[in-house]
């Protein structure tokens, strides 16, 4: 069968042609740029589910750097458990909290959260 045929038709293109993507995060080295861990996933996964995984390569007074979506209680305190510090800007879905913090530039912030009283299970 020619590749215009299946091309055109596209019950046939359905069955045969295509292949399923994936999700590769790597967890890369500031100092030497070197790849320390890598993981590979079904497409659909989820970033932050696999860079869970990656912080299992840090070593104790590394600093992770991430994007809004790391910006969560969980991820800063299973990083601090590993003696990591953690650096993430702010979830656009988290109220401004300037008013708490001490400011250390004009356009940021140095906010301290406190430990919550009633932990989820996966925190304990």
């Amino acid at each position: 069968m020619t590749i215009k045929k299946l091309i055109l038709n596209p019950v046939l293109k359905k069955q045969v042609v295509g292949f399923q993507g994936a999700k590769i995060m790597v967890l890369f080295s500031i100092t030497t740029g070197a790849a320390i861990g890598i993981i590979i996933d079904v497409f659909k996964t989820h970033d932050i589910k696999l860079a869970r995984v990656l912080y299992n390569y840090l070593n104790p007074g590394d600093i992770a750097l991430g994007d809004r979506a790391f910006c969560a209680y969980s991820d800063i305190y299973f990083l601090q458990k590993q003696s990591c510090d953690a650096i993430f800007r702010k979830h656009q879905g988290r109220k401004k909290q300037i008013k708490k913090g001490k400011r250390i530039g004009p356009c940021d912030c140095l906010v301290t959260w406190a430990l919550a009283q009633i932990l989820p299970e996966r925190l304990i």
